[in-house]
């Protein structure tokens, strides 16, 4: 029974691996101090990041840095779902266990920086088989910073499971649900806001009730319809679910390739330029410039999915098509339909 479970759980995370989530230990995804490796996620609200993929058990020799950068104005919600790392933590010659010769650490930082340690998580980091007592823990930005180091030595172990969940920002600065911590640091001085002013989008008293306090709306700008799944084309803007936002630097309709429903937005420059990092040109290249017009792209974190995407700014370009016709043009129908018919039939 116990090998069926573990055929199974192995299986079950192949699975998922394959539906596009993250493995740090990957030629794609293990960056480096020198080589940092980003990944932009805009088209994701929940997914897993797990160690490795493709065998039972972690390679050793492997000092992997990976940062995650979501929506913008978000933050990230991440649990420790699964944790199995360092078959030697308890062999300790100069310290008290665990030793952690292997760990995992998650930042609350763009970077690998110790003084941004999630709190709760001990300066030598994550290591061992049982869950720490606290296991989720919530961002102040919109991007996370894992580590993962294993030492030279094979330690035939299975590794982590990380879920993350990406939700619009509800308390930028400070959580006080994480043992009272407020700010994004954790080295020792837990009372003060520890935030750099210019990594804020705003500085706090800037915010006026009735304004919006994430600039996006621009009073100037173009008017936009947007909905989910409407059709793709002819769609009729009186449907349900179709909404008219104003205040909009493009308006962009999207869909799967071979689909006939797409979704239509009003972006801010913001969303748009983030837009653009999640998508891909199909002749190879990796950079989306700015444009207008309709074109088909690679999507997704591993780029599989081809989506056609057109983009606008002209007021209210983004509406369905419609057929606008006089007496005149109803009478000249027929003798048109009248003119190919004698010249492809006769």
């Amino acid at each position: 029974m116990a090998s069926q479970a573990l055929l199974f759980s192995i299986i079950s995370c192949l699975f998922f691996i394959a539906k596009g989530d993250f493995v740090i230990q990957s030629d794609k995804q293990c960056g480096s101090y020198f080589k940092p490796v980003e990944e932009r996620v805009l088209d994701l609200d929940e997914f897993d990041v797990f160690s490795h993929s493709g065998r039972q058990y972690y390679a050793p020799g492997m000092d992997c840095i990976l940062t995650i950068i979501g929506k913008t104005y978000n933050q990230w919600e991440i649990t420790v779902t699964q944790l199995n790392i360092d078959k030697y933590k308890d062999t300790c010659r100069e310290q008290r266990a665990p030793c952690c010769n292997d760990f995992l650490k998650i930042f609350n930082s763009y970077r690998v920086d110790n003084a941004r340690l999630f709190p709760s998580i001990p300066w030598r980091g994550l290591c061992g088989t049982e869950l720490p007592r606290q296991s989720t823990y919530t961002s102040t930005q919109n991007y996370i910073t894992i580590q993962f180091n294993a030492n030279p030595v094979d330690d035939y172990m299975t590794g982590f499971v990380l879920h993350l969940r990406q939700y619009p920002r509800r308390s930028s600065g400070s959580d006080f649900s994480q043992t009272g911590y407020i700010g994004g640091w954790n080295d020792g001085s837990l009372l003060e806001l520890q935030i750099d002013w210019s990594n804020q989008e705003q500085v706090p008293g800037d915010y006026k009730p009735g304004q919006d306090p994430t600039f996006e709306y621009d009073p100037k700008g173009i008017a936009c319809y947007e909905c989910i799944g409407c059709k793709r084309d002819y769609f009729r803007t009186s449907d349900i679910g179709v909404a008219l936002r104003s205040g909009c630097y493009v308006c962009t309709k999207e869909w799967l390739q071979g689909n006939a429903q797409a979704t239509r937005q009003c972006l801010s420059k913001n969303t748009y330029l983030e837009k653009l990092r999640t998508l891909m040109d199909t002749s190879g290249g990796n950079s989306v410039s700015d444009f207008r017009g309709c074109k088909t792209f690679l999507r997704g974190v591993q780029g599989s999915t081809y989506i056609s995407v057109c983009i606008c700014d002209t007021g209210k370009c983004n509406k369905g098509l419609t057929l606008k016709s006089n007496p005149l043009t109803l009478m000249m129908l027929p003798l048109v339909a009248l003119f190919i018919a004698v010249k492809y039939f006769s």
